[in-house]
Parts: structure tokens; sequence; C-alpha cells
């Protein structure tokens, strides 16, 4: 008989809707004194609106004590959960995985597996939505777990990003290299390295980015109906949109999702980004 196998994650997997029979742990948001539970208190278009408009209060994160944590496990095993799968964003991003970690040894070490994905936003998503798919049909701890580790090497992200000046205000480059780098036009590539953001390339205009992200994802899935996707926007739905139809035709994706990029990623992006995380 398979065992009934509860699944966990944090708000920086910018799951929103998609988050059925998942438990989601909030991140707190902050934009001066004021505080938010990110999903909760706050929309992505709330926070959108704070980022582009309140210049004074540069917004910030933090990860939820290990006591949130706690209390959800607890709930979770009172309502007959056997098993655990804590899923959660790269550790080297975010003290997320380390609070689940300690509240997993104060509850009950046995029953709880906590997972570091080395990523985020949708990226960990997919991992997560995996998980929660694998538990339904009655897959062992052990599936779960083993076909997590599996992906998490093979989970890559792509993404541009129209302006450098919220990268700039978030103090990840000079003030300087962001006004010489919007008025020339240069847009970053974005990817993950070693559970980090890291700059992948860089070109002269955003359609350019986007059209290379397409050729670059292409590249990097030799199947077509095999690979995993998630197309990630700050408050760009239309071109989400459109680079979701691209993709279809390209690669035949086996899923596909689109989601909002929360404050986590949109702190950096700002708004109007868009991503693409895909495991081939």
């Amino acid at each position: 008989m398979s065992q009934k196998i509860a699944i966990v994650t944090d708000s920086i997997s910018d799951l929103g809707d998609l988050a059925v029979d998942i438990t989601v742990v909030p991140l707190t948001i902050r934009f001066g004194n004021e505080q938010f539970r990110d999903g909760l208190d706050l929309t992505a278009q709330q926070f959108y609106d704070r980022l582009e408009h309140d210049t004074a209060h540069h917004p910030t994160s933090s990860q939820p004590p290990p006591a949130a944590f706690e209390q959800a496990y607890k709930g979770l095993i009172d309502a007959g959960a056997e098993h655990i799968v804590s899923i959660h964003a790269s550790a080297a991003l975010s003290g997320t995985f380390n609070s689940a970690s300690l509240a997993s040894q104060q509850v009950a070490p046995d029953r709880i597996t906590v997972i570091d994905t080395r990523n985020a936003s949708a990226g960990e998503g997919l991992l997560v939505l995996e998980a929660r798919d694998q538990a339904a049909r009655g897959e062992s701890v052990e599936a779960i777990v083993a076909k997590a580790q599996a992906d998490i090497p093979n989970d890559m992200l792509l993404a541009a990003i129209p302006t450098l000046t919220f990268l700039a205000r978030g103090g990840r480059i000079g003030a300087l290299q962001s006004v010489l780098g919007n008025v020339l036009q240069i847009v970053p590539i974005i990817t993950l390295k070693d559970g980090l953001v890291a700059e992948h390339s860089k070109v002269r205009t955003f359609s350019r980015a986007v059209d290379q992200i397409i050729e670059i994802v292409k590249s990097k899935v030799p199947q077509k109906k095999h690979a995993r996707c998630a197309v990630m926007h700050s408050l760009a739905p239309e071109l989400a949109a459109k680079v979701r139809e691209r993709l279809e035709v390209a690669i035949e994706p086996a899923s596909m999702i689109t989601t909002i990029a929360g404050p986590t990623v949109g702190t950096h992006a700002g708004p109007g980004a868009v991503g693409v995380f895909f495991i081939p």
C-alpha cells in the first residue's frame, strides 16, 4: 500500500493558482517598515506597482522562520501525512532551505525529506509539480526524491530583462553601469549557475534577447515532446503568450506552464521581463 506523501514548498516557487494539493510557506516582503506575506498580503500586481512607484524603498525579502515550517509540517502530519517532501529555492539564494531543514529536525527528521533545488521561481516550481503528480500516482518517497535529484542539474533558466535599473537599485550592478547599459540598449540574458544568478550573455535590444532565448532552448532540447517548460514573466502576459507559442512550435514540450515572477525575482528584474525554465 502506498504512503500518503505531502508536498511542501516556499513562495519563491511562484506557482500561484497552480499550487493545488501543495503547501506553500510564504516569504516576508518588506518595503521600508511595511511587511507582507508573499502571495497572501501582497499580489504580484500590487508588488510591481510598489516596485515602480515607491523609489524611496527598495523591497527586501526574508525567508520564513523555522517555526513557520514546523507549523506546516505538524499540520500535515496531524492530517495523516506519513511522509513530507519539502522542495525549496536554492540555498545559495535564500535561507529558506536552511529554515526548512531546521524545522524538519525539530518535528520528525525520519518523516521529512528537504530538497535544495539549486533553482528558483518556476524552475523550482517545475520540480514541485512533478513531485506532487508522482505522489498523486502513489509513487514512493524514494522515487520522488530520486526524480527530483536527477532533474535538478538539468533544470535550466534563460531570462531577458528589459532595463538594468532594478538590478542597480538592488545593488547587483553599479548605477553608472546601469545608465550606460540602458542608453546603449544592452540587454543581459540571465541564467542560474551553481544555484546563483549569473549572466549567460549580452545582446543589443530586448527582442533579440527573446529570439536568442528561443534558439538556445531549441539547441538544448534535442527531442521534441520530452521537455517540461515554464514561461515566467513579470507583468508581461502578452509577451509570455508569444514566447509560449514559439516554444510550442519549436520543441513541442511534454508540459508547459506560465507563471508570474514573484517578489524574489521581480525585485531584480523589474516589470516587463520574460524567462524560460526548462528540463530537457
